[in-house]
């Protein structure tokens, strides 16, 4: 049993992720914790040894098949490594998880042919719970593996796939006339906000905290390239999990796209935020959603792609996913929302950061992640250019929302 190679298929949205890598769309995000005290490396792989048999599924290689790639599961631990490049500038076909270490940082980069934000936010809770038992309470105990299997194994694109009018959508956004930065860069701002700040002023407009950081985003896009001949597109992915009541740890979301044509004139930030959450209203339904499902996997389930052999699938998928996805935004706003910790650990945790997947279309994306007491807005970019990180938090400031500005440049 111990030499038998357990493999898994890859979900719809893994084939394709896994089919259009390189240097410049890396599909690899990052999670982040920045603690109280230096990281013990030897702490951190006992805790990543005793995670591996709930999440054998991360511990996987990527293998080239026929048709289509397939992860194949490991023997060797899972890799634990000093950071010491840009952050998800590099993939690893053979460890598409990497669990890092940088002073007090712990950091995990998961390719998104693994998993998405819900998925990887699980597994980085573990392992953060599992590191600061092993560290400050000497907890040997390992983590219950209930069902985990079951979870693990379930497709649930394939599973919810209706027969439907496939979801219209933007097919052509703006996209920001920015040059893109030498290969293997990728910088990063990232702002801490007062949870209780960004209340205060989301209440101001009966809206929640997400949807006010994103008409924020949208309003100093607006205002910046009011020129744009092209609609102001955002891809917000949203956990598929929460709206049919499912478990999996593979992949399980679809990006809504919001979009506001810059033609029509000066938006105020009352008439973005009352279009958002008419739209999210709208769009976030399961019937909506099933059409988003269908068209995500149509390419997929093409008979002529299917018998295609995957050397020459490699070669023309990047232009799928370019005209059924990226060609298509603007660029990306993710929030994976409150990041829930026993209340034994909170006090060990001084921040949190979740960085999106470079791309060479959304050449500038956003990820957010917060904790009971602050907000971490961290933007991701291809190029030198930082005004549109700056103008968001001094259009922030402007309205008494002071943040800590922290950057790798």
């Amino acid at each position: 049993m111990k030499n038998q190679k357990i493999w898994y298929k890859l979900d719809a949205f893994a084939k394709t992720y896994s089919s259009i890598i390189s240097e410049g769309r890396t599909t690899c995000f990052r999670l982040s914790v920045l603690l109280y005290e230096d990281i013990e490396v030897e702490i951190l792989k006992k805790a990543a040894e005793d995670l591996q048999e709930k999440y054998p599924f991360y511990n996987s290689e990527l293998k080239k098949g026929i048709f289509w790639n397939y992860l194949q599961q490991k023997n060797t631990p899972l890799q634990v490594v000093p950071e010491i490049a840009y952050p998800c500038t590099e993939i690893k076909k053979k460890n598409p998880l990497r669990i890092l270490y940088y002073k007090k940082k712990i950091s995990i980069e998961i390719a998104h042919f693994l998993t998405d934000g819900g998925g990887a936010a699980a597994f980085f809770r573990d392992l953060i719970e599992k590191y600061l038992d092993l560290k400050y309470f000497k907890s040997e105990e390992k983590l219950e593996n209930k069902e985990i299997k079951h979870i693990e194994y379930t497709d649930l694109y394939t599973k919810h796939m209706r027969k439907v009018n496939k979801e219209k959508t933007v097919k052509r956004a703006f996209h920001l006339p920015l040059k893109i930065l030498e290969k293997g860069q990728y910088h990063i701002t990232t702002g801490e906000i007062s949870v209780e700040d960004l209340k205060r002023e989301s209440g101001k407009y009966n809206t929640t905290v997400g949807k006010y950081l994103l008409a924020v985003y949208f309003k100093v896009l607006l205002e910046k390239y009011s020129y744009a001949k092209k609609e102001i597109v955002i891809g917000v992915p949203v956990d598929l999990r929460r709206i049919f009541m499912e478990e999996t740890y593979r992949n399980f979301f679809i990006n809504i796209t919001p979009s506001i044509d810059p033609s029509l004139g000066n938006f105020m930030l009352e008439e973005i935020i009352k279009y958002l959450d008419n739209y999210f209203k709208m769009k976030i339904t399961q019937k909506e959603f099933y059409k988003s499902i269908y068209k995500a996997m149509n390419p997929i389930r093409n008979m002529m792609i299917k018998v295609v052999p995957y050397i020459i699938k490699r070669i023309f998928f990047p232009f799928i996913f370019d005209y059924y996805g990226e060609r298509g935004y603007t660029t990306g706003f993710s929030n994976l929302g409150v990041f829930h910790l026993d209340g034994q650990y909170e006090k060990h945790v001084k921040g949190l950061r979740f960085l999106p997947p470079p791309s060479k279309r959304c050449k500038i994306k956003a990820g957010v992640i917060s904790d009971t007491e602050k907000a971490y807005v961290t933007f991701g970019n291809l190029t030198a250019n930082h005004e549109i990180e700056r103008e968001f938090f001094v259009y922030l400031r402007r309205r008494g929302i002071k943040s800590k500005i922290i950057t790798n440049y």
